[in-house]
């Protein structure tokens, strides 16, 4: 693009002391006239990136997009670049004034704000000035962001305490100079998340309880693949309980809980909810294995953002562990949401998911108590002085002399003497024996998961291979395009 400046007419008839007092008087006429003369719609500008999301740190490198369909006059192309967190708390508060007869309560409403710029700079793309003419122009430009930087967020709402509105935006404008209200203009957001504290990496957390009138412990150890997430992802969270009294769960709750610290000067505000819930089945009594639970977070949920001075939001994944007739037991684990980059860019579409591992229980079912109305073994009636008795190790129901015989159970996680038939007992003080191992399903699960990916990789070729198909190198997705607007 060159903006060379055209004059018409005969130079020739123009004298140097006439061009010397009109000079300026053309000048002026010219720059009145670009005051008030608008630019054709037809022109239009727009902005590409090289990425769809940075953190801080990052070079944002793009290009200014140009379509010049009626010729017009420039000054040059500008690009701003702009990050700030604004905050609005509406606090209602019930205050007393007047005195004696006169003391009476009013309602106030009072409005907190505050807003602070991470940062604003501007880069000039191209200096010159000049007239445009038809066709289509593109100027690069790269631009660091600071080193630390809070993530993309935005949340309004309403609570019991008033109206709130959190935001942390960053924004790029691009600007063609032509003349006063009369420039060339696209302005974008970028998408800036927030850098994790630990590389992505999954994550573990355990609790453990008892039981005030059943002996045992719940143990329940939990595991997500990874800690860090987009919404829209299905995240996979491994549990491992170990339950040795003969309490149930009724069911498994995954809360999704958001947590938002907002404060405007001396006025601070927490607001936590739970902004998903997906229940699953529970566990039998002395249940003793593995669960797989797929979980989908959705794709409205705000990202994580914790370094900004005034809006802090962050969530944590709560297992909740329904147990009837006690407290109920939580595990909590820490989950940081990236910003939804595919609700700004176009990305390559997903297959289905992958099969999950199989589900393990390493000891027997337990039998229902409603299944039995005599000893498995002497066929003694129960009543209310001959109650039943589950064997810890085949989880049979018997009598209690027919479980007189108590021993560890080592190979099924009982470190101390559990009730044993006679039957399981020489089987269970050699340490037991498992009901169903994981290694028994590996090959089926080997089998599922090359049959997924047969009929899956041609489709989606950048999917990742598991360890166990992986042969060759791993064809890379396509490069993720942000969106843009003519």
């Amino acid at each position: 693009m060159s903006f060379n400046v055209q004059v018409s007419g005969d130079p020739s008839l123009i004298n140097h002391s006439i061009m010397g007092t009109t000079g300026g008087l053309l000048n002026a006429v010219v720059k009145v006239a670009e005051n008030f003369i608008s630019i054709d719609p037809r022109n239009k500008i727009w902005m590409t990136f090289s990425q769809s999301s940075y953190v801080g740190g990052d070079i944002v490198q793009g290009t200014v997009e140009m379509d010049c369909i009626v010729p017009f006059y420039a000054k040059g192309v500008i690009v701003k670049f702009k990050g700030f967190e604004r905050l609005w708390l509406q606090e209602h508060r019930m205050e007393t004034e007047g005195q004696g007869q006169n003391k009476r309560t009013v309602h106030r409403t009072i409005d907190h704000k505050e807003n602070k710029e991470f940062f604003k700079s501007t880069i000039v793309v191209y200096p010159q000035t000049g007239n445009v003419m038809p066709g289509h122009y593109s100027f690069p430009f790269s631009y660091q962001l600071p080193p630390t930087l809070p993530g993309t967020f935005c949340e309004e709402g309403k609570d019991n305490l008033g109206a709130y509105s959190a935001k942390v935006l960053y924004k790029a404008k691009a600007t063609i100079d032509v003349a006063h209200k009369c420039d060339l203009k696209y302005t974008t957001r970028l998408i800036v998340n927030e850098k994790c504290g630990e590389l992505v990496k999954p994550s573990f957390a355990e609790n453990k309880k008892s039981f005030l009138m059943t002996k045992g412990k719940l143990h329940v150890k939990a595991w997500l693949n990874k800690n860090a997430y987009i919404p829209g992802d299905t995240l996979i969270n491994k549990i491992k309980a170990n339950n040795t009294s003969t309490k149930p769960t009724r069911k498994i709750s995954l809360k999704v809980h958001h947590t938002m610290q907002l404060k405007a000067h001396l006025y601070h505000r927490g607001i936590n909810k739970v902004v998903y819930k997906q229940e699953y089945d529970g566990f039998q009594p002395c249940f003793f294995g593995k669960r797989y639970l797929p979980f989908f977070i959705p794709v409205e949920l705000k990202p994580s953002s914790t370094l900004g001075n005034h809006i802090k939001s962050t969530y944590f994944l709560e297992i909740e562990f329904d147990i009837p007739g006690a407290i109920d037991l939580s595990v909590n684990l820490p989950l940081t949401l990236f910003a939804p980059q595919f609700l700004y860019s176009s990305i390559p579409s997903q297959p289905p998911g992958a099969p999950l591992p199989p589900d393990v229980s390493y000891r027997h079912p337990w039998q229902s108590d409603d299944s039995a109305k005599n000893c498995t073994k002497c066929n003694a009636s129960f009543s209310l002085f001959n109650r039943k008795h589950h064997c810890r190790h085949c989880m049979r129901i018997f009598c209690g002399k027919c479980t007189e015989n108590k021993t560890p159970i080592l190979k099924l996680n009982y470190p101390k003497p559990v009730r044993v038939c006679e039957e399981c007992l020489p089987v269970a003080q050699a340490g037991g024996v498992k009901y169903q191992s994981a290694k028994q399903h590996l090959a089926q699960y080997h089998q599922s998961l090359e049959a997924y990916y047969n009929q899956y990789s041609k489709l989606y070729p950048w999917i990742p291979l598991p360890e166990h198909l992986n042969v060759g190198p791993i064809p890379t997705a396509p490069i993720i395009e942000p969106q843009t607007q003519l």
